[in-house]
């Protein structure tokens, strides 16, 4: 059974397989060598009395200083992985370790004097860690197609997961479309006990950042920016920790080139960014290109067409394992197949927008708090919404004064009438912004309601697309924006000193400026875009029509087929070119069918395992 398991993860550890074994336990490891390419760095990982053992994915970037203090208090070393920190922090501090660690990781621990498996998930998700018990066994990993590998029977959708998928393109609490599957939630430890004890805490969680501090609110606008140089710088710094080449990811936005800059700063960088042959809208190669030139990196265009994604689709849904979080996973997957061939890791920008209000929807929360607490500084802050922001304020704003699922601040894919069309009847399982509710119970300001859900729920399931995208190409991503120094840092900000003068980022954008190209300030917030509108009603229509009309397509199984039917057959209707704002939700549509599709045929092709009536 661990056998298997493990060859279903090749790809997230090619360079080595361990396995360790005792009665009623059995642990295994996939490596990817990246901190000590030595067999010393192996895993899993004894300490010398032998009566603790680890497997961990993951990077610990504050192991040098964790690994000082545990000498001093007789840990013995036998690498220089930064894993093994983990191993002798828990004997020494039992779980409160994992509190003190500044890094990513999903950590299996076996206490052979307790007897209990101890699974651990870094504070905010960036690694992912499932879950399954069945029939007396615990078993996780990685990744679900692990789980399936092992253990593919008894297997049901989750109706409350598929609720929340086509609501939200995400799944919440753990939950994904398998019921029985779960995820340990971020900042989750979990103890499994051999007499059957259970034992859920959270060692972190967006409650626990508390109020504004006192510096953060005495400090000048420059001081913020000088601070958010040394934060970030820091982070970089640290996220560098590598004993083979570190490249970065690089777009026309704030927070890609800002890591590429202090990357760039500490030696030779490797950068890489997409282009699409449509141009426009969907091009950042200019402005990356603009950015390499500036920060001296040696920089990569990769061409992206629709001949990739009839190519390299089945592959991208097969690599998350359950669809999740939109198109941007195809793109990511092809540039990050081309960054494979050359380097083990590279860096993102994952977290600047949720951590220092990147996002329109932003100002929107502080607009309404303002609202009730000082109607001229709303009014002051409505009069500086640019015009690629008002689309955002009539879609969020609006729908949520009238009340429905997007008062909590996400885009709704699918709302409850659509929802019911597509599964004959009402949302089977618990509603699916239920979860979302119960993330901001007893809390009032608007603001810190939409931190709690894009923290707690939106941007795991941009790292959950991340992490499992690159690890298909045995490459490692790395997030230094949700670097633990620098997120305490923005949480220690007030909502209005991020969104100073109404602008988005502000403290970013003042602390870059001088250091980043000017053309980047005027520049829209784009994303990473995909022009899919114009290939689905193109080159890949016939793509569409034979996943979706089929008769015999999986997804119209699982949903109701005149469902599926109406809703592709209205999107292919030839039409007047209408501006890309207005297809970018029903494109989203489709691809979330497809992506069901998709899945549920892998499913069946791969494991045996026929979903739907």
């Amino acid at each position: 059974m661990l056998a298997r398991m493990l060859s279903a993860m090749v790809h997230r550890g090619p360079d080595n397989e361990g396995i360790w074994q005792a009665p009623g336990i059995a642990l295994g490891h996939r490596r990817l060598s990246i901190v000590d390419l030595s067999p010393a760095g192996n895993q899993p990982m004894r300490n010398d009395d032998g009566d603790t053992i680890l497997v961990c994915n993951g990077e610990i970037y504050n192991a040098p200083a964790l690994a000082e203090r545990q000498r001093a208090r007789g840990a013995r070393f036998h690498s220089r992985s930064d894993n093994e920190v983990l191993l002798h922090g828990y004997r020494q501090e039992g779980l409160a370790a994992f509190p003190t660690v500044n890094g990513m990781f999903a950590a299996a621990i076996w206490d052979t004097e307790r007897r209990r498996l101890v699974l651990a998930r870094d504070r905010l998700g960036i690694k992912p860690l499932y879950v399954r018990e069945h029939k007396g066994l615990v078993l996780f990993a990685s990744e679900i197609k692990a789980i399936l590998a092992a253990m593919p029977e008894d297997l049901t959708i989750d109706p409350t997961g598929l609720g929340q998928y086509l609501a939200f393109e995400n799944c919440f609490e753990g939950r994904g479309l398998l019921a029985g599957i779960e995820m340990v939630q971020p900042g989750e430890i979990r103890v499994f006990d051999a007499d059957g004890g259970r034992q859920r805490t959270r060692f972190w969680s967006l409650a626990f950042a508390g109020e504004p501090d006192a510096g953060a609110v005495a400090a000048t606008d420059e001081g913020l920016a000088d601070r958010f140089v040394r934060e970030a710088g820091g982070a970089v710094h640290r996220h560098l920790m590598s004993d083979v080449p570190v490249a970065a990811y690089l777009s026309a936005g704030f927070d890609s080139t800002t890591v590429a800059h202090f990357a760039a700063g500490e030696g030779p960088l490797r950068t890489f960014t997409g282009s699409f042959g449509a141009g426009g809208w969907y091009d950042e190669a200019g402005g990356a290109a603009e950015v390499a030139a500036a920060i001296g990196s040696r920089h990569e265009t990769v061409t992206i067409d629709a001949g990739d994604f009839a190519a390299h689709f089945d592959a991208v849904v097969a690599a998350l394992d359950e669809p999740r979080m939109g198109p941007g996973a195809f793109s990511q997957y092809v540039v990050a197949r081309r960054a494979a061939s050359d380097v083990k890791v590279i860096l993102t920008g994952h977290g600047g927008d949720e951590f220092f209000s990147g996002y329109p929807v932003f100002k929107i929360a502080e607009l309404k708090r303002r609202m009730t607490r000082n109607p001229l500084a709303a009014a002051a802050l409505l009069a500086s919404f640019r015009a690629s922001e008002w689309p955002h304020l009539g879609y969020f704003l609006l729908r949520s004064l009238a009340g429905g699922e997007t008062r909590h601040g996400l885009p709704v894919l699918f709302d409850k009438a659509a929802r019911r069309r597509l599964m004959g009847g009402e949302d089977p399982g618990e509603a699916p912004d239920a979860a979302l509710a119960r993330m901001t119970a007893g809390e009032d300001d608007p603001y810190r309601r939409l931190m709690a859900i894009y923290v707690g729920a939106y941007l795991p399931g941009l790292f959950m697309v991340e992490d499992k995208i690159s690890m298909a190409h045995s490459l490692e991503s790395r997030t230094p924006l949700c670097d633990n120094d620098l997120v305490d840092f923005a949480l220690s900000i007030a909502p209005d000193r991020k969104l100073a003068g109404g602008v988005l980022k502000a403290i970013p954008k003042r602390a870059m400026r001088g250091r980043l190209p000017e053309g980047l300030y005027r520049m829209p917030k784009r994303g990473f875009p995909t022009p899919l509108a114009r290939w689905f009603r193109g080159e890949l229509r016939s793509f569409v029509e034979a996943r979706l009309l089929d008769p015999e397509a999986p997804v119209r199984r699982l949903l109701a087929a005149p469902a599926v039917d109406a809703l592709t057959r209205r999107y292919l209707a030839p039409r007047e070119p209408r501006h890309r704002i207005l297809d970018e939700l029903p494109t989203r549509r489709i691809w979330a069918l497809l992506s069901l599709d998709s899945w549920l045929r892998g499913l069946e092709g791969s494991y045996g395992i026929r979903l739907g009536s």
